[in-house]
Protein backbone atom coordinates (compact mmCIF):
# COMPACT_ATOMS: atom_id res chain seq x y z
CA UNK A 1 0.00 0.00 0.00
CA UNK A 2 1.54 3.28 -1.14
CA UNK A 3 -0.90 6.26 -0.76
CA UNK A 4 -0.76 9.31 -3.04
CA UNK A 5 0.18 12.70 -1.69
CA UNK A 6 -2.70 15.12 -0.90
CA UNK A 7 -1.96 17.46 -3.81
CA UNK A 8 -2.17 14.47 -6.23
CA UNK A 9 -5.37 12.84 -4.94
CA UNK A 10 -7.32 13.97 -8.04
CA UNK A 11 -4.94 11.83 -10.18
CA UNK A 12 -6.00 8.52 -8.52
CA UNK A 13 -7.95 7.48 -11.63
CA UNK A 14 -5.13 8.45 -14.03
CA UNK A 15 -2.63 5.83 -15.31
CA UNK A 16 0.15 5.47 -12.73
CA UNK A 17 3.55 3.84 -12.87
CA UNK A 18 5.64 2.25 -10.15
CA UNK A 19 9.26 3.32 -10.17
CA UNK A 20 11.63 0.85 -8.48
CA UNK A 21 15.20 1.91 -9.10
CA UNK A 22 15.65 1.98 -12.86
CA UNK A 23 12.57 -0.12 -13.57
CA UNK A 24 9.18 1.43 -14.43
CA UNK A 25 6.05 -0.74 -14.57
CA UNK A 26 2.33 0.16 -14.73
CA UNK A 27 0.25 -0.38 -11.60
CA UNK A 28 -3.34 -1.57 -11.15
CA UNK A 29 -5.68 0.04 -8.61
CA UNK A 30 -7.23 -2.59 -6.36
CA UNK A 31 -9.15 -0.15 -4.16
CA UNK A 32 -8.71 3.38 -2.88
CA UNK A 33 -5.07 3.80 -1.90
CA UNK A 34 -4.14 0.19 -2.76
CA UNK A 35 -2.18 -0.62 -5.94
CA UNK A 36 -0.45 -3.73 -7.25
CA UNK A 37 2.21 -4.39 -9.85
CA UNK A 38 4.79 -7.02 -10.93
CA UNK A 39 8.41 -5.85 -10.63
CA UNK A 40 10.96 -7.78 -12.72
CA UNK A 41 14.05 -9.31 -11.13
CA UNK A 42 16.85 -6.92 -10.28
CA UNK A 43 20.40 -7.60 -11.31
CA UNK A 44 22.34 -6.67 -8.17
CA UNK A 45 21.18 -6.69 -4.55
CA UNK A 46 20.93 -3.35 -2.70
CA UNK A 47 18.67 -0.39 -1.79
CA UNK A 48 16.69 1.49 -4.50
CA UNK A 49 14.02 4.23 -4.52
CA UNK A 50 10.41 3.09 -4.65
CA UNK A 51 7.52 5.50 -5.49
CA UNK A 52 4.55 6.20 -7.78
CA UNK A 53 4.75 8.50 -10.80
CA UNK A 54 2.66 9.73 -13.71
CA UNK A 55 5.36 10.75 -16.14
CA UNK A 56 7.80 7.96 -15.02
CA UNK A 57 10.21 10.50 -13.54
CA UNK A 58 8.73 12.81 -10.87
CA UNK A 59 7.19 11.15 -7.77
CA UNK A 60 3.55 11.71 -6.83
CA UNK A 61 3.79 9.70 -3.61
CA UNK A 62 6.15 9.21 -0.71
CA UNK A 63 9.60 8.00 -1.76
CA UNK A 64 10.52 4.79 0.05
CA UNK A 65 13.63 2.66 0.11
CA UNK A 66 13.25 -0.87 -1.28
CA UNK A 67 15.91 -3.54 -0.73
CA UNK A 68 16.64 -6.12 -3.41
CA UNK A 69 18.10 -9.33 -1.99
CA UNK A 70 19.98 -12.11 -3.74
CA UNK A 71 18.34 -15.49 -4.17
CA UNK A 72 19.03 -18.06 -1.46
CA UNK A 73 19.36 -21.50 -3.01
CA UNK A 74 18.85 -24.29 -0.56
CA UNK A 75 20.91 -27.42 -1.04
CA UNK A 76 18.01 -29.80 -1.35
CA UNK A 77 19.32 -33.25 -2.13
CA UNK A 78 17.07 -36.23 -2.52
CA UNK A 79 17.52 -39.49 -0.68
CA UNK A 80 18.70 -41.18 -3.84
CA UNK A 81 21.40 -38.55 -4.37
CA UNK A 82 22.50 -38.95 -0.73
CA UNK A 83 22.92 -42.69 -1.21
CA UNK A 84 24.81 -42.10 -4.47
CA UNK A 85 27.17 -39.68 -2.75
CA UNK A 86 27.71 -42.13 0.09
CA UNK A 87 28.48 -44.89 -2.40
CA UNK A 88 30.89 -42.58 -4.21
CA UNK A 89 32.70 -41.83 -0.95
CA UNK A 90 33.15 -45.55 -0.26
CA UNK A 91 34.46 -46.06 -3.81
CA UNK A 92 36.97 -43.27 -3.31
CA UNK A 93 38.11 -44.81 -0.01
CA UNK A 94 38.51 -48.22 -1.67
CA UNK A 95 40.47 -46.78 -4.59
CA UNK A 96 42.69 -44.76 -2.27
CA UNK A 97 43.41 -47.82 -0.10
CA UNK A 98 44.27 -49.98 -3.12
CA UNK A 99 46.50 -47.43 -4.83
CA UNK A 100 48.16 -45.97 -1.72
CA UNK A 101 49.18 -49.36 -0.27
CA UNK A 102 50.37 -50.81 -3.58
CA UNK A 103 54.08 -51.48 -4.04
CA UNK A 104 53.92 -50.32 -7.69
CA UNK A 105 55.44 -53.48 -9.13
CA UNK A 106 53.42 -53.47 -12.36
CA UNK A 107 53.33 -57.24 -12.06
CA UNK A 108 50.80 -57.86 -14.78
CA UNK A 109 52.96 -56.17 -17.41
CA UNK A 110 56.00 -58.30 -16.53
CA UNK A 111 54.25 -61.63 -17.12
CA UNK A 112 54.23 -64.82 -15.09
CA UNK A 113 57.94 -65.42 -15.59
CA UNK A 114 58.78 -62.79 -12.98
CA UNK A 115 56.42 -64.38 -10.46
CA UNK A 116 58.37 -66.67 -8.20
CA UNK A 117 55.97 -68.42 -5.84
CA UNK A 118 53.66 -71.24 -6.92
CA UNK A 119 50.54 -69.74 -5.31
CA UNK A 120 51.17 -66.38 -6.96
CA UNK A 121 51.56 -68.03 -10.38
CA UNK A 122 48.29 -69.91 -9.96
CA UNK A 123 46.51 -66.75 -8.85
CA UNK A 124 47.95 -64.75 -11.77
CA UNK A 125 46.86 -67.22 -14.44
CA UNK A 126 43.30 -67.54 -13.13
CA UNK A 127 42.65 -63.83 -12.61
CA UNK A 128 44.27 -62.83 -15.92
CA UNK A 129 41.75 -64.88 -17.92
CA UNK A 130 38.83 -63.35 -16.05
CA UNK A 131 40.14 -59.79 -16.51
CA UNK A 132 40.67 -60.17 -20.28
CA UNK A 133 37.19 -61.61 -20.82
CA UNK A 134 35.61 -58.84 -18.72
CA UNK A 135 37.27 -56.09 -20.72
CA UNK A 136 36.30 -57.74 -24.02
CA UNK A 137 32.67 -58.07 -22.90
CA UNK A 138 32.49 -54.42 -21.85
CA UNK A 139 34.01 -53.19 -25.12
CA UNK A 140 31.55 -55.28 -27.14
CA UNK A 141 28.55 -53.90 -25.23
CA UNK A 142 29.69 -50.31 -25.73
CA UNK A 143 30.45 -50.87 -29.40
CA UNK A 144 26.99 -52.33 -30.06
CA UNK A 145 25.25 -49.57 -28.11
CA UNK A 146 23.66 -51.98 -25.61
CA UNK A 147 24.71 -49.97 -22.55
CA UNK A 148 23.88 -46.49 -21.31
CA UNK A 149 26.56 -43.92 -20.58
CA UNK A 150 26.06 -44.06 -16.80
CA UNK A 151 26.19 -47.85 -16.84
CA UNK A 152 29.34 -47.78 -18.95
CA UNK A 153 31.03 -45.43 -16.46
CA UNK A 154 30.07 -47.63 -13.52
CA UNK A 155 31.29 -50.76 -15.30
CA UNK A 156 34.56 -49.04 -16.19
CA UNK A 157 35.09 -48.03 -12.55
CA UNK A 158 34.35 -51.54 -11.30
CA UNK A 159 36.70 -53.14 -13.82
CA UNK A 160 39.46 -50.70 -12.87
CA UNK A 161 38.99 -51.49 -9.17
CA UNK A 162 38.81 -55.21 -9.96
CA UNK A 163 42.11 -55.18 -11.84
CA UNK A 164 43.78 -53.16 -9.10
CA UNK A 165 42.43 -55.53 -6.46
CA UNK A 166 43.89 -58.52 -8.31
CA UNK A 167 47.25 -56.78 -8.56
CA UNK A 168 47.06 -55.82 -4.88
CA UNK A 169 46.36 -59.43 -3.85
CA UNK A 170 49.11 -60.73 -6.12
CA UNK A 171 51.63 -58.45 -4.40
CA UNK A 172 50.60 -59.94 -1.03
CA UNK A 173 51.13 -63.44 -2.37
CA UNK A 174 54.55 -62.63 -3.85
CA UNK A 175 55.85 -60.99 -0.70
CA UNK A 176 54.00 -63.49 1.52
CA UNK A 177 52.55 -60.53 3.36
CA UNK A 178 49.52 -61.52 5.46
CA UNK A 179 49.13 -58.05 6.98
CA UNK A 180 46.11 -56.28 5.47
CA UNK A 181 46.12 -52.49 5.68
CA UNK A 182 43.21 -50.38 6.91
CA UNK A 183 42.23 -46.86 5.95
CA UNK A 184 41.80 -43.91 8.31
CA UNK A 185 38.30 -45.05 9.34
CA UNK A 186 39.65 -48.50 10.25
CA UNK A 187 38.16 -50.58 7.39
CA UNK A 188 40.09 -52.86 5.06
CA UNK A 189 39.66 -53.63 1.37
CA UNK A 190 37.23 -56.51 1.89
CA UNK A 191 35.11 -54.44 4.30
CA UNK A 192 34.70 -51.66 1.73
CA UNK A 193 33.87 -54.20 -0.99
CA UNK A 194 31.19 -55.69 1.30
CA UNK A 195 29.73 -52.22 1.95
CA UNK A 196 29.58 -51.49 -1.79
CA UNK A 197 28.16 -54.93 -2.58
CA UNK A 198 31.04 -55.95 -4.89
CA UNK A 199 30.36 -59.69 -5.03
CA UNK A 200 33.16 -60.18 -7.56
CA UNK A 201 35.73 -59.37 -4.84
CA UNK A 202 34.96 -62.53 -2.84
CA UNK A 203 36.40 -64.98 -5.39
CA UNK A 204 39.91 -63.41 -5.67
CA UNK A 205 40.10 -63.09 -1.88
CA UNK A 206 39.22 -66.77 -1.51
CA UNK A 207 41.69 -67.69 -4.24
CA UNK A 208 44.49 -65.73 -2.54
CA UNK A 209 44.02 -67.59 0.74
CA UNK A 210 43.50 -64.46 2.82
CA UNK A 211 40.96 -64.69 5.62
CA UNK A 212 37.40 -63.60 4.89
CA UNK A 213 36.92 -63.02 8.63
CA UNK A 214 39.49 -60.22 8.83
CA UNK A 215 38.31 -57.62 11.37
CA UNK A 216 38.41 -53.85 11.26
CA UNK A 217 39.40 -51.72 14.23
CA UNK A 218 35.92 -52.19 15.79
CA UNK A 219 35.99 -55.98 15.42
CA UNK A 220 33.58 -56.01 12.46
CA UNK A 221 34.07 -58.53 9.65
CA UNK A 222 32.96 -58.16 6.05
CA UNK A 223 29.84 -60.19 6.89
CA UNK A 224 28.92 -57.66 9.61
CA UNK A 225 29.14 -54.77 7.13
CA UNK A 226 27.18 -56.65 4.46
CA UNK A 227 24.43 -57.33 7.03
CA UNK A 228 24.49 -53.67 8.14
CA UNK A 229 23.76 -52.44 4.60
CA UNK A 230 21.44 -55.33 3.70
CA UNK A 231 23.62 -56.68 0.86
CA UNK A 232 21.91 -60.04 0.40
CA UNK A 233 24.03 -61.22 -2.54
CA UNK A 234 27.22 -60.25 -0.71
CA UNK A 235 26.09 -62.15 2.39
CA UNK A 236 25.33 -65.23 0.29
CA UNK A 237 28.72 -65.02 -1.47
CA UNK A 238 30.63 -64.65 1.80
CA UNK A 239 28.78 -67.54 3.46
CA UNK A 240 29.30 -69.83 0.46
CA UNK A 241 33.02 -68.90 0.49
CA UNK A 242 33.39 -69.93 4.15
CA UNK A 243 32.85 -66.76 6.20
CA UNK A 244 31.71 -67.51 9.76
CA UNK A 245 28.33 -66.02 10.73
CA UNK A 246 28.75 -66.61 14.50
CA UNK A 247 31.62 -64.17 15.11
CA UNK A 248 30.92 -61.21 17.40
CA UNK A 249 32.18 -57.64 17.33
CA UNK A 250 34.27 -56.00 20.02
CA UNK A 251 32.31 -55.34 23.25
CA UNK A 252 30.80 -51.90 23.75
CA UNK A 253 28.93 -50.30 26.68
CA UNK A 254 25.65 -50.93 24.83
CA UNK A 255 26.58 -54.54 23.90
CA UNK A 256 29.06 -56.01 26.41
CA UNK A 257 28.89 -59.40 24.72
CA UNK A 258 29.38 -58.08 21.18
CA UNK A 259 27.04 -58.39 18.19
CA UNK A 260 26.69 -61.09 15.56
CA UNK A 261 25.76 -60.25 11.94
CA UNK A 262 22.21 -61.34 12.78
CA UNK A 263 22.03 -58.84 15.64
CA UNK A 264 23.15 -56.03 13.33
CA UNK A 265 20.68 -57.00 10.59
CA UNK A 266 17.70 -57.01 12.97
CA UNK A 267 18.64 -53.56 14.27
CA UNK A 268 18.65 -52.21 10.68
CA UNK A 269 15.22 -53.75 10.01
CA UNK A 270 16.22 -56.69 7.77
CA UNK A 271 14.16 -59.36 9.59
CA UNK A 272 14.45 -62.11 6.98
CA UNK A 273 18.19 -61.58 6.58
CA UNK A 274 18.61 -61.58 10.37
CA UNK A 275 16.71 -64.88 10.67
CA UNK A 276 18.84 -66.46 7.93
CA UNK A 277 22.10 -65.30 9.55
CA UNK A 278 20.93 -66.42 13.01
CA UNK A 279 20.14 -69.90 11.70
CA UNK A 280 23.53 -70.14 9.99
CA UNK A 281 25.25 -68.87 13.17
CA UNK A 282 23.65 -71.61 15.29
CA UNK A 283 24.58 -74.29 12.76
CA UNK A 284 28.15 -72.95 12.49
CA UNK A 285 28.56 -72.85 16.28
CA UNK A 286 27.34 -76.43 16.60
CA UNK A 287 29.73 -77.58 13.86
CA UNK A 288 32.65 -75.80 15.55
CA UNK A 289 31.80 -77.39 18.90
CA UNK A 290 31.46 -80.80 17.23
CA UNK A 291 34.83 -80.36 15.50
CA UNK A 292 36.43 -79.46 18.85
CA UNK A 293 34.91 -82.53 20.49
CA UNK A 294 32.54 -80.64 22.78
CA UNK A 295 29.33 -81.75 21.01
CA UNK A 296 28.07 -84.91 19.36
CA UNK A 297 25.31 -85.96 16.99
CA UNK A 298 24.13 -84.37 13.80
CA UNK A 299 21.44 -81.89 12.88
CA UNK A 300 18.29 -82.93 11.07
CA UNK A 301 18.27 -81.87 7.46
CA UNK A 302 15.18 -80.11 6.12
CA UNK A 303 12.80 -82.34 4.19
CA UNK A 304 12.35 -81.39 0.58
CA UNK A 305 8.97 -80.09 -0.49
CA UNK A 306 7.32 -80.72 -3.82
CA UNK A 307 6.91 -77.85 -6.28
CA UNK A 308 4.14 -75.49 -5.27
CA UNK A 309 2.62 -72.69 -7.27
CA UNK A 310 1.84 -70.70 -4.15
CA UNK A 311 4.85 -68.65 -3.11
CA UNK A 312 3.33 -68.03 0.32
CA UNK A 313 3.25 -71.77 1.07
CA UNK A 314 6.90 -72.07 0.04
CA UNK A 315 7.88 -69.19 2.34
CA UNK A 316 5.96 -70.72 5.24
CA UNK A 317 7.55 -74.13 4.65
CA UNK A 318 11.05 -72.57 4.64
CA UNK A 319 10.25 -70.66 7.84
CA UNK A 320 9.10 -73.88 9.57
CA UNK A 321 12.23 -75.72 8.42
CA UNK A 322 14.45 -72.88 9.66
CA UNK A 323 12.66 -72.87 13.03
CA UNK A 324 13.16 -76.62 13.44
CA UNK A 325 16.81 -76.37 12.45
CA UNK A 326 17.48 -73.47 14.83
CA UNK A 327 15.68 -75.18 17.74
CA UNK A 328 17.58 -78.43 17.16
CA UNK A 329 20.96 -76.66 16.97
CA UNK A 330 20.22 -74.56 20.06
CA UNK A 331 19.14 -77.64 22.05
CA UNK A 332 22.34 -79.49 21.14
CA UNK A 333 24.49 -76.46 21.98
CA UNK A 334 22.80 -76.11 25.37
CA UNK A 335 23.29 -79.82 26.00
CA UNK A 336 26.99 -79.45 25.16
CA UNK A 337 27.25 -76.53 27.61
CA UNK A 338 25.63 -78.61 30.34
CA UNK A 339 27.90 -81.56 29.57
CA UNK A 340 30.98 -79.36 29.80
CA UNK A 341 29.76 -77.87 33.08
CA UNK A 342 29.12 -81.40 34.41
CA UNK A 343 32.68 -82.43 33.59
CA UNK A 344 34.08 -79.38 35.39
CA UNK A 345 31.99 -80.08 38.48
CA UNK A 346 33.09 -83.73 38.40
CA UNK A 347 36.75 -82.72 38.41
CA UNK A 348 36.12 -80.30 41.27
CA UNK A 349 34.40 -83.01 43.34
CA UNK A 350 37.13 -85.55 42.64
CA UNK A 351 39.84 -83.13 43.75
CA UNK A 352 38.14 -81.84 46.91
CA UNK A 353 36.42 -84.96 48.41
CA UNK A 354 37.56 -88.38 49.60
CA UNK A 355 37.33 -91.24 47.15
CA UNK A 356 34.16 -92.91 48.46
CA UNK A 357 32.25 -89.68 48.91
CA UNK A 358 33.36 -88.48 45.51
CA UNK A 359 32.01 -91.64 43.86
CA UNK A 360 28.63 -91.17 45.51
CA UNK A 361 28.41 -87.53 44.51
CA UNK A 362 29.47 -88.25 40.92
CA UNK A 363 26.91 -91.05 40.67
CA UNK A 364 24.20 -88.68 41.88
CA UNK A 365 25.31 -86.05 39.36
CA UNK A 366 25.21 -88.63 36.54
CA UNK A 367 21.68 -89.62 37.51
CA UNK A 368 20.66 -85.97 37.55
CA UNK A 369 22.30 -85.39 34.18
CA UNK A 370 20.58 -88.44 32.68
CA UNK A 371 17.23 -87.23 34.02
CA UNK A 372 17.78 -83.79 32.45
CA UNK A 373 18.65 -85.39 29.12
CA UNK A 374 15.53 -87.55 29.36
CA UNK A 375 13.42 -84.49 30.06
CA UNK A 376 15.05 -82.71 27.16
CA UNK A 377 14.27 -85.60 24.80
CA UNK A 378 10.70 -85.62 26.02
CA UNK A 379 10.39 -81.91 25.30
CA UNK A 380 11.93 -82.33 21.85
CA UNK A 381 9.53 -85.18 21.07
CA UNK A 382 6.61 -83.07 22.26
CA UNK A 383 7.79 -80.14 20.16
CA UNK A 384 8.10 -82.38 17.10
CA UNK A 385 4.60 -83.69 17.70
CA UNK A 386 3.26 -80.14 18.00
CA UNK A 387 5.02 -79.10 14.83
CA UNK A 388 3.59 -82.12 13.04
CA UNK A 389 0.06 -81.06 13.85
CA UNK A 390 0.78 -77.38 13.24
CA UNK A 391 -1.23 -77.29 10.00
CA UNK A 392 -4.54 -77.10 11.86
CA UNK A 393 -3.60 -74.15 14.04
CA UNK A 394 -5.84 -71.72 12.14
CA UNK A 395 -8.96 -73.72 13.05
CA UNK A 396 -8.03 -73.89 16.74
CA UNK A 397 -7.00 -70.28 17.21
CA UNK A 398 -10.43 -68.83 17.99
CA UNK A 399 -11.33 -71.73 20.29
CA UNK A 400 -8.07 -71.47 22.23
CA UNK A 401 -8.47 -67.71 22.63
CA UNK A 402 -12.01 -68.07 24.00
CA UNK A 403 -10.91 -70.85 26.31
CA UNK A 404 -7.97 -68.80 27.54
CA UNK A 405 -10.21 -65.84 28.34
CA UNK A 406 -12.67 -68.09 30.18
CA UNK A 407 -9.88 -69.66 32.25
CA UNK A 408 -8.53 -66.23 33.15
CA UNK A 409 -11.98 -65.06 34.26
CA UNK A 410 -12.47 -68.22 36.35
CA UNK A 411 -9.00 -67.91 37.86
CA UNK A 412 -9.57 -64.26 38.73
CA UNK A 413 -12.93 -65.07 40.39
CA UNK A 414 -11.45 -67.98 42.36
CA UNK A 415 -8.53 -65.86 43.41
CA UNK A 416 -10.87 -63.16 44.61
CA UNK A 417 -12.80 -65.70 46.69
CA UNK A 418 -9.63 -67.25 48.10
CA UNK A 419 -8.10 -63.90 49.05
CA UNK A 420 -11.06 -63.18 51.31
CA UNK A 421 -10.34 -66.29 53.37
CA UNK A 422 -6.56 -66.01 53.01
CA UNK A 423 -6.37 -62.74 54.94
CA UNK A 424 -8.09 -64.29 57.97
CA UNK A 425 -5.87 -67.38 57.83
CA UNK A 426 -2.74 -65.26 57.44
CA UNK A 427 -3.66 -63.13 60.45
CA UNK A 428 -4.35 -66.23 62.58
CA UNK A 429 -1.14 -67.99 61.58
CA UNK A 430 0.94 -64.85 62.16
CA UNK A 431 -0.56 -64.35 65.59
CA UNK A 432 0.05 -68.00 66.53
CA UNK A 433 3.62 -67.86 65.22
CA UNK A 434 4.44 -64.80 67.30
CA UNK A 435 2.97 -66.44 70.42
CA UNK A 436 5.06 -69.57 69.95
CA UNK A 437 8.24 -67.58 69.31
CA UNK A 438 7.73 -65.50 72.45
CA UNK A 439 7.18 -68.66 74.50
CA UNK A 440 10.21 -70.49 73.06
CA UNK A 441 12.57 -67.51 73.06
CA UNK A 442 11.78 -66.24 76.58
CA UNK A 443 9.27 -63.55 75.57
CA UNK A 444 11.72 -61.77 73.26
CA UNK A 445 9.68 -62.27 70.11
CA UNK A 446 11.45 -61.95 66.80
CA UNK A 447 13.99 -59.63 68.36
CA UNK A 448 15.32 -62.57 70.34
CA UNK A 449 16.74 -64.24 67.25
CA UNK A 450 20.51 -63.84 67.32
CA UNK A 451 22.75 -64.93 64.50
CA UNK A 452 26.22 -65.92 65.55
CA UNK A 453 29.24 -64.74 63.57
CA UNK A 454 30.16 -67.08 60.79
CA UNK A 455 33.74 -67.87 60.06
CA UNK A 456 34.88 -67.10 56.54
CA UNK A 457 35.29 -70.22 54.45
CA UNK A 458 38.65 -70.31 52.77
CA UNK A 459 38.69 -71.85 49.37
CA UNK A 460 41.45 -74.17 48.31
CA UNK A 461 41.24 -72.87 44.75
CA UNK A 462 41.38 -69.11 45.18
CA UNK A 463 43.81 -68.82 42.33
CA UNK A 464 41.27 -70.15 39.83
CA UNK A 465 38.35 -67.97 41.03
CA UNK A 466 39.00 -65.20 38.51
CA UNK A 467 39.34 -67.67 35.64
CA UNK A 468 36.13 -69.48 36.62
CA UNK A 469 34.26 -66.16 36.77
CA UNK A 470 35.52 -65.29 33.28
CA UNK A 471 34.40 -68.61 31.78
CA UNK A 472 31.07 -68.35 33.59
CA UNK A 473 30.44 -64.90 32.13
CA UNK A 474 31.52 -66.07 28.67
CA UNK A 475 29.14 -69.02 28.83
CA UNK A 476 26.30 -66.78 29.95
CA UNK A 477 26.90 -64.44 26.99
CA UNK A 478 27.03 -67.41 24.62
CA UNK A 479 23.76 -68.78 25.97
CA UNK A 480 22.13 -65.36 25.59
CA UNK A 481 23.29 -65.18 21.97
CA UNK A 482 21.86 -68.64 21.29
CA UNK A 483 18.50 -67.69 22.81
CA UNK A 484 18.39 -64.44 20.81
CA UNK A 485 19.15 -66.32 17.60
CA UNK A 486 16.35 -68.84 18.19
CA UNK A 487 13.85 -66.09 19.02
CA UNK A 488 14.90 -64.16 15.91
CA UNK A 489 14.30 -67.19 13.67
CA UNK A 490 10.93 -67.94 15.26
CA UNK A 491 9.89 -64.29 14.91
CA UNK A 492 9.54 -64.79 11.14
CA UNK A 493 6.05 -66.23 11.67
CA UNK A 494 4.80 -62.75 12.62
CA UNK A 495 5.76 -61.16 9.32
CA UNK A 496 5.14 -62.38 5.77
CA UNK A 497 7.71 -59.88 4.55
CA UNK A 498 10.37 -61.55 6.73
CA UNK A 499 9.38 -64.99 5.39
CA UNK A 500 9.67 -63.79 1.79
CA UNK A 501 13.00 -62.10 2.53
CA UNK A 502 14.29 -65.29 4.18
CA UNK A 503 13.27 -67.40 1.18
CA UNK A 504 14.90 -64.93 -1.22
CA UNK A 505 18.07 -65.01 0.88
CA UNK A 506 18.03 -68.83 0.94
CA UNK A 507 17.67 -69.07 -2.86
CA UNK A 508 20.47 -66.51 -3.29
CA UNK A 509 22.74 -68.57 -1.03
CA UNK A 510 21.95 -71.77 -2.94
CA UNK A 511 22.70 -69.99 -6.22
CA UNK A 512 26.00 -68.65 -4.83
CA UNK A 513 26.98 -72.17 -3.79
CA UNK A 514 26.15 -73.44 -7.26
CA UNK A 515 28.34 -70.84 -8.96
CA UNK A 516 31.28 -71.79 -6.74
Amino acid sequence: MLPLSREYQHLANSPLYCICGEESVPVEAVQAGVFRCLIPAHGLPGLVNFYLSIDRSSPVSQVLSFEFRSHVYKNVVSTEEDSNWEECQFQIRLAHLLFSTSKSLDIFSRGPSRITTKDATKFFLKTLTIDVSSWAYLIELIRNGKMLLTQAKESLLELTLKNKLNEWLLERLMYRDSIIERDEQGQGVLHLCAILGYVWAVYPFTLSGLSLDFRDKFGWTALHWAAYYGREQMVAALLSAGAKPNLVTDPTPENPGGCTPGDIAIVKGYEGLAAFLSEKALVQQFNDMKLAGHASGSLETATSQGPSANEEDNSLHDALAASRMAADAAARIQAAFREHSFKLRTKAVESSNPEMEARNIIAAMKIQQAFRNYEGRKKMAAAAHIQGSYRTWKLRTEFLNKRRHAIRIQAAFRGFQMRKQYRKILWSVGFLEKAILRWRLKRKGLRGLHVGPTEPITSQHQGNATEEDFFRASRQQAEERVERAVVRVQAMFRSKKAQEEYRRMKLTHIQAKGTD
